[in-house]
């Protein structure tokens, strides 16, 4: 993730994400183990308190595992039951 161009590359191929997306990426990437919870991410990303019932964390977690080719299995963005995510460095 170059924070300057906004480009994101895994391997030799680059990756197109929406600026949500980026942004979502980019507080993974500067929190690294951190357990960081869908208020966490809502606030930081959105800057507001999404409905509790809203499933908008889990759509964007899963487009940037599909946009990575990343499984939940590999880890990379690992979920923690009952407290959030986790980005875990390859």
């Amino acid at each position: 993730m170059n924070t300057v161009t906004r480009e994101v590359k895994r391997g030799n191929q680059e990756i197109v994400l929406t600026s949500k997306e980026y942004a979502i990426l980019e507080y993974f990437m500067r929190n690294p183990k951190a357990i960081l919870t869908r208020q966490m991410i809502e606030n930081h990303i959105w800057n507001l308190s999404l409905d509790t019932e809203s499933n908008v964390i889990n759509v964007y977690i899963g487009r940037l595992r599909n946009k990575l080719n990343v499984k939940e299995e590999d880890g990379l963005i690992e979920t923690i039951k009952g407290a959030g995510y986790r980005w875990r460095m390859e």
